[in-house]
Formats: structure tokens, C-alpha cells, sequence
């Protein structure tokens, strides 16, 4: 598992000075909780490899393969 960063950054920035400016503690726990929430959401599984190994292309292993057509 691991998270989904772009969106748990996003969360954090959007939310921690609104929490950090509330006055009232029980509405400060209240939402701390509501973005923890929030934040378990983004945690995302990883994929999982394939099962069959990659082959690799010999023909396209030198710079002759990417050499342009008009050289003179």
C-alpha cells in the first residue's frame, strides 16, 4: 500500500490552516478527524507485476535505429 501523494498534499494545504485558525476545540477535533478520514482514502494498493517477463527488443539496441533519414 502506499498513498496517493498529489491528493494527500492537496488535503494538507486546503485544511491544516483552517483547523489551526478554529477557536473552538471540539470543532478543531472534529474536523482533524474528518481529513484523517479523508486522508485514509488516498491510500491506494499497489499494482501487482506481470506475470510474464518482459523481452527485449534487440533490433532497436544500437543508435542506427534512431538515426534520421536525411544525413548526408
Amino acid at each position: 500500500m502506499h498513498t496517493n501523494e498529489n491528493t494527500a498534499v492537496g488535503l494538507f494545504k486546503e485544511t491544516v490552516p483552517k483547523i489551526l485558525l478554529e477557536r473552538e476545540e471540539k470543532k478543531r477535533i472534529q474536523k482533524l478527524n474528518e481529513r484523517q478520514a479523508e486522508l485514509e482514502r488516498c491510500v491506494v494498493s499497489k499494482r501487482e507485476r506481470p506475470s510474464k517477463e518482459r523481452r527485449k527488443n534487440i533490433s532497436n539496441k544500437y543508435k542506427n535505429n534512431e538515426k534520421s533519414i536525411f544525413q548526408f
